[in-house]
């Protein structure tokens, strides 16, 4: 098969799939209430095309989870061997954040931020349909491998050189959102995030001696700057520090905590003034698996209360703080699992406040499918192995330099006390620097 008709078959393969959504009872409606969610009307029809790819690759329907492009195979059954070979490959696509290292006569060659890798692209269209893109710029597209070669399904923005911050955050957002892209097409990277994951577990075992450790917010970031101390320098704090920081809430209760935001232009931000900055206080949960690595998880001692207490019903938000636990993609299956192991009446009392009849395996196939079919290690985890994560901490630091201010006293300042200068920063992030 010459390099034109391998081009023709795929970009006929991809139009077929993308008929059959706007045509199938099923995915037309579905799909119209996905343009509606992201609050698009009468898109005209190169911008159905354009909203038509995020739409095959990453949604999921049916009880069973079926991608996309596993309903289109079921319903049609006389594709050929090649436009199945295609299908294998498109359901293997990925979206990442790239930056434009070379523009070729028929693709591009760029460099993954988020898995740090190098691909040599192949272009399914024209290269004058992306005029205008040159090396130093970054590219958000998604892109699929077939045999030994990489194709470009879109691009879906183009990034000047100059927005490099933004970037950096963009793709870190991008990795705390699906920590596994940092590592599946890169074995390289897998290896390091396993050796660490490994290295961490021992530390957090030295440092705390347990593998969970339950404070609240207020408290949370203490214990977690000691944590990366302990890894970075040995340095262990006195007993008091602990005795301090280790502290529980009044009451158990979930509720909705207005300081988190989820847009990633602001995550940053939030990540670095930390859980101490927000206005409500509730239970922190920060716990080490051996197979995943770091979670720090809001509410957690609450959810395990709902299990723990006789009447459940006392908690405020019981149900509400089940079903987070349960949609919330940043639980993996391997905590419920905890959980579930230390209550004897985890799935008993689960079915009763949900009025369902779960097994184990059913409740984490329903929610926890993608943590149950394949590893994925914490966001945290896979941070600390990340160069742009290192880069873009440079960046902060250097921003953030601060000279100490005339006139104040620092001379009785704990590095964990709030700086004086009032930035409400703590001391060691702020004048100590420069003192």
């Amino acid at each position: 098969m010459s390099v034109i008709e391998k081009l023709a078959i795929i970009s006929d393969t991809i139009t077929k799939v993308m008929n059959f959504v706007l045509e199938d009872e099923l995915t037309k409606p579905d799909f119209n209430e996905y343009l509606s969610t992201i609050g698009v009307q009468n898109p005209d029809p190169s911008r159905v095309q354009a909203l038509l790819i995020p739409y095959i690759f990453e949604r999921r329907l049916t009880e069973k989870r079926k991608t996309i492009i596993q309903l289109f195979e079921e319903k049609n059954n006389d594709l050929t061997k090649e436009e199945k070979d295609i299908l294998s490959s498109l359901s293997k696509s990925f979206s990442s954040i790239f930056e434009v290292r070379r523009v070729l006569s028929n693709g591009f060659e760029l460099y993954n931020l988020i898995n740090e890798k190098m691909y040599k692209i192949l272009s399914l269209v024209k290269m004058n349909n992306f005029r205008g893109i040159t090396p130093g710029q970054y590219v958000l597209s998604r892109i699929f491998p077939m045999g030994e070669e990489f194709y470009l399904l879109e691009v879906s923005n183009v990034i000047s050189s100059i927005q490099k911050e933004e970037v950096y955050k963009f793709a870190i957002a991008k990795i705390i959102e699906k920590p596994e892209d940092a590592y599946e097409q890169n074995p390289q990277k897998l290896e390091q995030i396993e050796k660490l994951v490994v290295d961490f577990g021992k530390k957090f075992d030295e440092c705390f001696q347990k593998d969970e450790v339950i404070t609240t917010n207020t408290h949370a970031d203490n214990l977690i700057n000691l944590f990366n101390i302990y890894c970075d320098e040995g340095i262990m704090p006195e007993k008091e520090f602990f005795e301090e920081n280790i502290k529980q809430v009044e009451n158990n209760r979930y509720f909705t905590v207005s300081d988190f935001k989820n847009s990633y232009s602001d995550f940053m931000e939030k990540s670095l003034e930390g859980f101490s900055s927000h206005s409500s206080t509730y239970d922190i949960g920060i716990l080490y698996d051996k197979e995943l690595g770091l979670f720090v998880l809001p509410f957690y001692q609450t959810f395990c209360k709902i299990y723990e207490v006789e009447d459940y019903k006392t908690i405020q938000g019981y149900k509400d703080c089940i079903k987070n636990f349960f949609e919330n993609d940043k639980v993996p299956a391997n905590i419920i699992k905890k959980v579930a192991n230390k209550y004897p009446n985890f799935i008993e009392r689960t079915n009763q406040i949900l009025e369902t009849d779960y097994t184990l395996d059913t409740l984490l196939n329903f929610y926890k499918a993608d943590s149950v079919e394949k590893k994925i290690f914490s966001s945290a985890s896979v941070l600390y192995a990340s160069k742009i994560f290192e880069q873009m901490m440079k960046v902060v630091s250097k921003k953030e330099e601060t000279q100490p201010l005339e006139g104040v006293d620092y001379s009785n300042v704990g590095r964990n006390d709030k700086c004086p200068c009032g930035s409400g920063k703590k001391y060691k992030n702020c004048c100590m620097q420069n003192s």
